[in-house]
């Protein structure tokens, strides 16, 4: 564990970066093409990334199918920082990738409990944790994503030795609640930035992928104060975010990123399924580009 504070350790925005895959028989991931979006991330000002979350399709792909872009990121040597996703079905499946990270200077590692089970025991989540954090040098995100996992308790985030969480639940004074309790909360969910960042060290933000620069820039806004701002481009990034909702993967995502660095974005594993080749990227890409400059 590290003894750096909660505001110290992981602030700023982290991108849940999309995974493009190949048209092929095992839908590959395409390494250079992950490459070239995360440069051009890293290019417009994130602090971080983190791989193989909800919109990079983490619990599609196969924990072995991780270890070569982990390693890749690890060995670029720039100062991105590396939250690394966990998010596997089982106990010992979770230790296995967590001795594997433990090589590599990653920032944090985001660990998702299984999630068939449901409900589960709060004891249940506790051993697990314990288990965790037995098993890594790195500091612990606990990753709270009820839509569709395993709801973690406060209590328990607050009984236990993590850095904190990723809150992609936003349940009223769940944030504030771990906050106040010095626990360090990233915002998982991007309906309310300007009040949730109020209570949170950071985001971590599937926006960031196709507008990087003003998911950036409205964090500056709030943490700087220029509430009038902040309000202006959170309004746009609304707008920005219902679009990107209206289809059921992440594909819109990589088709929007795709025109704007011109790097292929490849499709989505199944089940999921591309968006419609009657999409108009070109029109999603000047609705998410029309909003305030800085």
């Amino acid at each position: 564990m590290t003894s750096e504070q909660p505001e110290t350790l992981l602030e700023g925005v982290y991108v849940a970066n999309v995974t493009p895959f190949f048209d092929d028989d095992r839908y590959s991931i395409d390494h250079r093409a992950y490459s070239a979006h995360v440069q051009w991330l890293a290019d417009h000002g994130v602090t971080g990334i983190v791989p193989f979350g909800t919109n990079g399709e983490g619990p599609a792909i196969a924990a072995r199918e991780k270890r070569p872009v982990f390693e890749a990121l690890a060995a670029a040597g720039d100062d991105l920082q590396i939250i690394a996703t966990v998010a596997e079905a089982n106990l010992p499946d979770t230790l296995d990738q967590l001795a594997f990270l433990d090589e590599l200077p990653v920032r944090a590692v985001m660990v998702m409990p299984p999630y068939y089970f449901k409900p589960v025991e709060t004891e249940g989540l506790k051993i697990f944790y314990e288990r965790v954090l037995a098993a890594t040098r790195h500091p612990v995100v606990i990753y709270h994503i009820p839509k569709y996992a395993i709801p973690i308790p406060t209590d328990l985030v607050i009984s236990l030795p993590v850095w904190g969480v990723k809150d992609s639940g936003g349940e009223a004074g769940y944030a504030e609640t771990l906050h106040n309790a010095g626990k360090g909360v990233l915002v998982g969910t991007e309906d309310d930035l300007p009040g949730r960042l109020q209570t949170a060290h950071g985001s971590i933000s599937a926006l960031a992928n196709i507008v990087p620069e003003q998911v950036v820039a409205l964090y500056s806004h709030i943490r700087a104060g220029r509430a009038e701002e902040a309000a202006k481009l959170s309004d746009h990034l609304l707008k920005v975010r219902a679009m990107t909702k209206e289809y059921a993967s992440p594909g819109v995502l990589k088709r929007v990123a795709e025109q704007r660095h011109g790097h292929p974005m490849g499709t989505v594993r199944p089940p999921l399924v591309p968006v419609s080749p009657s999409f108009d990227v070109v029109g999603a890409t000047a609705l998410a580009l029309s909003g305030p400059t800085n």
